[in-house]
C-alpha cells in the first residue's frame, strides 16, 4: 500500500511539473532558446550570460547561453538548428547572410536575423615586451625572414577572419605568416613558453586573458594606425578608430591605437516575435544596469549603440526586434 501510495505521489509530481513547464503563450509548450557565445576565456561567454538573466528576471523567458568558438561557430550551429540565437561579429554576419568570403561554398545564410549590437571589441595584437616583433608586418615571413608565431583566436573562429582581412590590407596572407589558430588555453601556454610570439585578440578592454597574459612578463601591443589604417576603414567600413589606454597592462605604458568593431545578437526567424520582443525589452529596460555592470566596456550597450553597424537593415530585423525599436523611436 505504501509502495501504491509513493508511486502515485511520483506520478503526481511528474505530471504537476510537466503542466508547470509546458505552460506559455496559447496554452501550448513554452519556447527556450539555446544561444552561442564564446570561448569560457572571451567577453562575449559572461555578457550572453548576464544578458540571459536578466531576461528571465524581468521577462520570464528561458534562454541557455552556451560557450562556443565564437561567431563563425554560432552562425554555423544557427543555420543547423542547434542554436537559436548567438552573438557574432559584423563582418562575419554579413559574409554569412551573403554567403561569401570563409561561407561561399555554403551559400547564404539567409537565416540570420538582427537583434541588437553590443560593445567594441578592440583588436589588439599582444607580443613580448622584450621580444623582436615591433610592427605588423614582422609577420611577413617573406619581409622579416623570420617565422615569428602568430595566433588569432580558434580555427574558424571570428576572430581569425578579422585578422585574415586585416592583414590583406597589409598585403600578407595567412601562407605568408606562421599562422597558429589555437584554443584560448592553448595558445596562453603557448606565449608563456615563448613558442609563439604573438597571441592576438577581438574582445573588449580591458581583457582578463591580456591580464594572465602579462602578469608575470610585460607585453606590448602592436599599433594599427597611418595609412594602413585607413585603407582598412575605407575597404572594411564594420571596423573604426580606437584607441587603448595607457597602463591597462603591464609592460603597456603607453596609449595604442587600433581599430574595433562591435558585435551582433542574432537569432533565427522562427524564434517567436514575442520572444525577441522581450527579451531586448528586459535587456534596455529594467535590466540595463546589470547588463553594464559586467565590465567596464559593457557601459556601451545602450539604445544609442544598439543598431550600430546595421542601422540599414542590411541583415534584416528579427520582427520582435523590429517592433521594439519602432517603439523606441529608431526604426520607422
Amino acid at each position: 500500500m505504501k509502495r501504491f501510495f509513493l508511486i502515485l505521489l511520483i506520478a503526481s509530481l511528474t505530471v504537476s511539473f510537466a503542466f508547470a513547464a509546458g505552460q506559455g503563450e496559447s496554452g501550448g509548450k513554452k519556447f527556450s532558446a539555446i544561444m552561442g557565445s564564446s570561448s569560457l576565456g572571451g567577453s562575449w561567454y559572461p555578457m550572453a550570460s548576464r544578458m540571459a538573466g536578466v531576461a528571465m528576471k524581468y521577462a520570464d523567458i528561458v534562454i541557455t547561453v552556451q560557450s562556443s568558438g565564437g561567431g563563425t561557430e554560432n552562425v554555423r550551429l544557427m543555420r543547423q538548428g542547434q542554436y537559436d540565437m548567438g552573438l557574432c561579429e559584423p563582418n562575419v554576419a554579413n559574409y554569412a547572410y551573403r554567403g561569401t568570403n570563409v561561407f561561399e561554398k555554403d551559400g547564404k545564410y539567409d537565416n540570420l536575423r538582427f537583434l541588437t549590437n553590443l560593445y567594441p571589441l578592440p583588436l589588439t595584437a599582444v607580443v613580448h615586451k622584450d621580444g623582436p616583433v615591433q610592427s605588423m608586418y614582422d609577420f611577413d615571413t617573406r619581409r622579416s625572414g623570420k617565422n615569428h608565431g602568430f595566433s588569432p583566436g580558434s580555427p574558424g573562429s571570428g576572430d581569425e577572419s578579422s585578422w585574415l582581412e586585416v592583414f590583406e590590407v597589409y598585403g600578407v596572407k595567412k601562407e605568408h605568416m606562421n599562422w597558429k589558430p589555437l584554443s584560448h588555453n592553448e595558445r596562453v601556454m603557448a606565449f608563456k613558453d615563448r613558442i609563439l610570439e604573438c597571441v592576438a585578440f577581438e574582445t573588449a578592454q580591458p581583457a582578463g586573458a591580456i591580464i594572465e597574459l602579462s602578469a608575470q612578463n610585460p607585453i606590448r601591443i602592436l599599433e594599427i594606425k597611418g595609412e594602413e589604417r585607413e585603407k582598412i576603414l575605407k575597404a572594411l567600413p564594420w571596423y573604426d578608430y580606437y584607441t587603448l589606454p595607457a597602463g591597462m597592462y603591464n609592460g603597456q605604458d603607453t596609449a595604442v591605437e587600433t581599430i574595433f568593431l562591435g558585435g551582433f545578437a542574432l537569432a533565427n526567424p522562427d524564434v517567436p516575435e514575442d520572444f525577441i520582443y522581450k527579451y531586448l525589452s528586459a535587456i534596455y529596460g529594467p535590466g540595463l544596469a546589470e547588463v553594464q555592470s559586467v565590465f567596464p566596456v559593457a557601459k556601451e550597450v545602450n539604445l544609442d549603440n544598439a543598431l550600430r553597424g546595421n542601422a540599414n537593415g542590411e541583415i534584416p530585423f528579427h520582427p520582435g526586434a523590429e517592433k521594439f525599436y519602432k517603439e523606441k523611436g529608431l526604426l520607422k
